[in-house]
């Protein structure tokens, strides 16, 4: 009998796949001559376990083997799946959808047009509910399915990401009809089950994401929507601390429905812009860690959207982002937060020089804090580099402390036999060499070049480090081209000084080693910077 819909791997509660699917990931394509008479004899077998259990065989093959092994029975297969999503039986209808999941994760392109029409056609007035697409009809289904259904949505979209510059890709023709079904679906009175409206959040935001530039003007229409959505969500009634963690986790969703949102979109007008960062600001009284690094990134959004205008927001944010960038128990709030000033300095460049001071006390702070998850450092350290390059020539007042704070990062040693440690100095290096850059570029951009002169040695001293490990293993391609970069940008900013320092021995036979490793790099880029350095160095 079948497995009664209970030891499945569906999406909707994230249980371990059935055994069949790990047998399958390992035999490939030979598990499918055993597997398949069996499905052949079940699926349309009275029983409903059996019937339940023959989707679920089918579902459980579909990681492993190879589309060419497959082929033969893909068509059947899915015409059967698209049939099973209308079966009486709620069990049989949660494994197909959850199998069809997986024909979207894994065998997307067997799919035939006229399968994806079955699928996902929108309901047109005065048809009867058979002619809707089943995706769209099983999103109205019981939360099981509906939630397996939001998985194979996602997984739909997933595959559009290559294509979401495009001026148009597949979800183009689905967009409208898929966005309002999952906008319905989160809004369902029991959308608290089986993860259903998490699912369908997440269904939504890939969507948006990886849709087409077609579709902007419908994305346009959705955020005064979802920023309504945010609004009702503070007038909901708390009583018990379940209600407080639904309200939690719908503010939640909601700030991240924005972020994608204000992200595809790239711009704002004024009033839109005002109306977010008021929202943003009364999500942040909540206390609930999820919902501030959601918070945080939307705010973020909102400073690439707006650009210079953020500056009017940042007295009100301020206190909010130096809590995010205090909060080092909960270092992906932190973590979250060094990424927002970033992106607040790329935002208002040279405006944000009144809030520099603070910010870099508590990053520095953060740097030296050893109860910080040590995976925010790299981050933090390549965050002094936005910082320089947006302020330019005024970073000089900085620069005493930040540089040895640089060099101190640089003299961390590791244990070299853990690939852990190695990895995570190769993202420190790197975190280290993109502030030299920013704080080169902007010294350079304001005739301070000179400034540098008494950090060149520290600087030089990682440049040699990193040349010693290349041909291992420990140098990546990024920490070549960071590496390689800030040797062209000290050639450019401390000009004679570097030159002369560069031609004398040791360095000369070790930047000469770097930039080798970079030009002979199989990466475009990275081959780019190398002889652009290799020039700037020589000249």
């Amino acid at each position: 009998g079948g497995g009664g819909g209970g030891g499945r791997g569906g999406g909707g509660g994230g249980a371990p796949p059935p055994c069949l699917a790990r047998v399958a990931q390992v035999v490939e394509d030979e598990v499918v001559q055993y597997v398949t008479p069996f499905i052949e004899r079940h699926i349309t077998a009275t029983d409903w376990r059996r019937r339940e259990a023959a989707t679920l065989a089918f579902g459980s093959i579909l990681e492993g083997p190879s589309p060419k092994a497959l082929q033969p029975y893909m068509a059947d297969a899915l015409n059967l799946m698209i049939r099973l999503m209308r079966d009486a039986s709620v069990q049989v209808k949660d494994t197909a959808a959850w199998t069809i999941g997986r024909v979207c994760e894994h065998h997307i392109l067997a799919i035939t047009a006229e399968q994806w029409q079955q699928m996902t056609r929108a309901l047109q007035p005065g048809e009867p509910p058979e002619a809707e697409g089943v995706l769209l009809a099983g999103l109205k289904d019981e939360p099981r399915v509906a939630a397996n259904v939001c998985s194979a949505l996602h997984n739909l979209a997933e595959h559009c990401e290559e294509t979401r510059n495009n001026p148009t890709n597949v979800l183009s023709p689905l967009f409208v009809d898929l966005a309002r079904a999952l906008l319905a679906c989160t809004e369902r009175p029991d959308a608290g089950e089986r993860n259903l409206r998490v699912s369908a959040y997440e269904a939504l935001n890939t969507t948006l994401t990886n849709a087409a530039e077609d579709t902007k003007a419908h994305i346009a229409q959705l955020l005064p929507v979802i920023a309504g959505r945010l609004e009702q969500s503070f007038a909901m009634q708390i009583v018990s601390n379940d209600d407080r963690e639904a309200q939690n986790e719908l503010q939640g969703l909601l700030c991240g429905t924005l972020q994608v949102v204000t992200q595809k979109l790239g711009q704002l007008d004024r009033e839109m812009a005002d109306r977010l960062m008021q929202l943003f600001l009364q999500v942040f009284g909540s206390k609930n860690s999820t919902v501030q690094e959601e918070a945080l990134m939307a705010v973020g959004a909102v400073a690439n959207a707006v650009e210079s205008e953020f500056e009017k927001y940042m007295p009100h944010f301020r206190p909010f982002l130096c809590l995010g960038l205090n909060n080092y128990e909960e270092h992906q709030v932190c973590a979250v937060a060094v990424g927002v000033v970033g992106d607040i300095c790329r935002a208002l460049e040279v405006k944000v020089l009144p809030y520099c001071e603070e910010i870099l006390q508590l990053l520095l702070r953060n740097l030296q804090n050893p109860a910080l998850n040590r995976n925010v450092k790299p981050p933090i350290l390549s965050c002094f580099g936005d910082i320089a390059l947006a302020v330019g020539g005024n970073f000089e007042a900085y620069l005493q402390v930040t540089m040895s704070m640089l060099e101190q990062a640089g003299m961390t040693a590791m244990d070299v036999s853990n690939p852990d440690l190695v990895d995570y100095l190769g993202q420190l290096r790197e975190g280290i060499f993109e502030a030299y850059t920013g704080v080169l570029q902007g010294l350079r951009a304001d005739n301070k070049g000179p400034k540098f002169t008494p950090y060149l040695q520290g600087a030089m001293r990682l440049l040699h480090q990193v040349a010693e490990s290349c041909g291992h293993d420990h140098v990546s391609d990024d920490l070549c081209r960071a590496a390689v970069g800030v040797v062209g940008d000290l050639a450019m900013t401390v000009g004679p000084e570097f030159t002369r320092i560069a031609k004398q021995e040791p360095h000369k036979s070790y930047l000469k080693v770097l930039l080798k490793e970079a030009r002979q790099s199989p990466n475009e880029m990275t081959q780019q910077v190398g002889s652009w350095a290799t020039r700037t160095v020589s000249q």
